[in-house]
């Protein structure tokens, strides 16, 4: 009998050890290392932001977030040579495995510290291995590692970036920026005179690399002297519990999730890689990056991430973002399309700021507040969004609004600039729905007089009644109607994208947004091009955009019932199919209208929107062909995207 239990006891520990090893199967199925594929990933702690393309740095924001990307690195491998990055789940601590061949000859182990502005690579190989670092040819170097081996033997260059570089555009950080290279270990710098070049070649061996930001002087020489006092596997430390704890704060999917769900060990994985993506590439002062080549607080972008943080049970860094806004607007009165980070008085101003981006400010406070019930803090905000709400009135024009001119349809080049005037369906919307619900809380509290109140609620009413007359024909929600522009005084001069782009255009010559001018024939062309061939008048024409058609259920508006929009929606998922190139959060927007809509097709969407996904778990700007386009490592299509896959789980879970 004894026998006959142990016999029992052997063969329930091999099934419990089957089932361990099957769970575990499934946890780690997708962090299976493959060969980069281009994708790319940020690491930041606040202070400095490092994107990264497999082990090659692509821009390095070394702090503030808003500051000159003035170095690139490069690993020079061979010809049969690979890398092979993985995340560990639920930080941004990164390890490359270097191949030559089937062999594995190295390991880079990749994290930005959770601390200082400090970027740190710790290097172990059986092969010579050369980082290649490049400087924009601006920057100084500065040999001091005498003054570094003071404490252990470590060689250094300081790098100095003059006052007035540019960071993005026309804009320009104001003072000297300054960043250390530490290398120790097996590691030697072989610097190409005049060149802009630095090499770090690693031996076979352990070596590190530290990239060190401030911006200050005595900030970075803090900053490396705290470096020199730790060590590596230290800094690993408290950034592994820095992550955890962030992690911890994040809603366990793996406990909401249903295990019937699509994909859903893919899903649990994207959800870490985006709400890592996200915290990574958002700044101490509370703005997130909109990009690699964005380095500036986007208010449209941030309206989408601030939707996805709250989806993820993000709370604070939801609200750090509006907190951004509100130290900006004490200062100055006003926000702008985007602002710089860390740094003051930069704003990129594009045409009709004043609108769009002002609805999305009232609609993510208002959402914050629905979550988490801080009232506190949005009476505190109030001014901000009082001044939001009533900018955008000496916009309208036959109660439409006009377009913001960095809004994704124009910028991307589906949309002309030149109906920017027209009449927009969504920046018309936003007003509505935003200013709805903003005076249903301002009424609450009593924080205007009765008869403001009213007075505004009715103009709201009178909008939205004639919303249908102006945008929806032929069963069609129409991204734009030029009957404003025809109405409105157009304005003598504005700041934004120049029309005409021609040979003296000082936009070509200056790399970034003017002022304009309006021509005879109202087109907007800069002082360059003022002088030169007339720019013809545009024909007024109707655009039918999908994502127009789409915004009002991820927007969750309701001037237009659902099901006057299905049609649209059905014609949208048919068109899709063979749509060539598409605006990268149009799969989330897609997904929630059919799963608003509670049509069966939305499965196919659901598992379309996870399998485009790239190898690092982010969505980009824009797809050809269900391919990356445009930028990587998107916050804003990442959170939409994310958050749509989220809430199809969570209404069939409820269904």
């Amino acid at each position: 009998m004894d026998s006959f239990n142990s016999r029992i006891k052997a063969f329930m520990i091999i099934v419990l050890l089957i089932m361990t090893i099957v769970s575990a199967w499934g946890q780690t199925a997708f962090l299976e290392q493959k060969p980069d594929d281009g994708s790319i990933h940020s690491l930041g702690n606040g202070k400095m932001c490092i994107y990264q393309k497999g082990p090659d740095i692509v821009s390095a924001y070394t702090g503030p977030y808003t500051s000159p990307s003035f170095l690139k690195m490069e690993w020079l491998r061979n010809a049969m040579e690979d890398s092979r990055a993985i995340r560990k789940p639920g930080t941004a601590i990164w390890t490359h495995t270097i191949h030559s061949g089937s062999t594995e000859t190295g390991e880079l182990l990749d994290f930005v510290d959770s601390e200082a502005p400090c970027f740190v690579r710790q290097v172990k190989t059986k092969n010579r291995i050369t980082f290649r670092i490049k400087l924009e040819k601006y920057v100084q170097v500065i040999d001091n590692s005498n003054r570094l081996k003071a404490n252990q033997p470590v060689n250094g260059r300081l790098m100095i970036v003059p006052p007035g570089t540019t960071i993005y555009q026309t804009y320009v950080y104001p003072r000297m920026l300054y960043s250390q290279i530490l290398i120790s270990g097996k590691a030697t710098i072989q610097a190409v005179p005049g060149s802009g070049i630095i090499d770090i070649v690693c031996e076979p061996g352990e070596s590190c690399l530290y990239l060190i930001g401030g911006p200050e002087y005595s900030e970075v020489m803090n900053n490396t002297r705290q470096m020199l006092a730790g060590t590596p596997d230290l800094l690993l430390k408290r950034t592994t519990l820095y992550w955890t704890d962030f992690t911890k704060r994040r809603k366990d999917f793996a406990q909401i999730l249903p295990a019937a769900t699509p994909d859903r060990e893919k899903l649990l994985k994207t959800i870490d890689d985006v709400a890592v993506l996200l915290k990574t590439q958002q700044s101490r002062q509370g703005a997130v990056l909109a990009g690699y080549p964005y380095p500036l607080g986007y208010v449209r972008d941030q309206y989408g991430v601030s939707r996805g943080l709250l989806a993820l049970g993000l709370y604070g860094e939801a609200k750090s973002i509006l907190n951004f806004y509100w130290q900006i607007w004490k200062k100055n009165g006003f926000i702008r399309n985007a602002q710089g980070i860390g740094v003051d008085g930069i704003f990129h101003v594009h045409e009709n700021d004043e609108v769009e981006i002002t609805g999305y400010l009232i609609l993510q406070a208002l959402d914050l507040m629905k979550v988490t019930n801080d009232e506190a803090f949005m009476l505190e905000i109030a001014p901000m969004l009082d001044w939001a709400f009533h900018s955008q009135k000496k916009y309208l024009v036959n109660d439409m609004l006009p377009f913001n001119g960095d809004e994704t349809y124009v910028a991307g080049g589906l949309l002309p600039r030149s109906t920017l005037n027209d009449g927009s369906a969504e920046a018309t919307l936003l007003y509505i729905e935003s200013g709805e619900k903003y005076l249903d809380w301002i009424s609450s509290k009593k924080l205007w007089p009765k008869e403001i109140i009213t007075e505004n609620q009715n103009l709201l009413l009178r909008i939205k009644s004639n919303f249908m007359h102006n945008f929806w024909h032929d069963d069609i929600l129409w991204t734009n109607n030029p009957e404003r522009a025809k109405a409105a005084e157009l304005p003598k001069f504005r700041h934004g994208v120049c029309e005409s782009a021609g040979p003296n255009c000082l936009m070509n010559k200056y790399q970034g947004i003017v002022w304009s001018e309006r021509n005879e024939n109202d087109r907007y062309v800069c002082a360059g091009c003022i002088s030169g061939q007339l720019l013809p008048r545009a024909e007024p024409k109707e655009y039918n955009l999908p994502s127009v058609a789409l915004a009002p259920f991820y927007m969750r508006f309701n001037t237009i019932p659902y099901g006057q929009l299905k049609n649209a929606v059905l014609e949208i998922l048919s068109k899709q199919k063979n749509e060539n190139r598409l605006v990268g959060y149009d799969y989330g927007f897609l997904l929630t209208a059919l799963t608003k809509l509670d049509l069966p097709e939305s499965l196919i969407i659901y598992k379309r929107t996870l399998s485009v996904v790239d190898q690092d778990g982010s969505w980009s700007e824009y797809y050809l062909n269900d391919q990356p386009s445009g930028t990587r490592c998107r916050p804003w299509e990442s959170a939409i995207n994310l958050e749509a896959l989220i809430d199809w789980v969570t209404t069939q879970k409820q269904n």
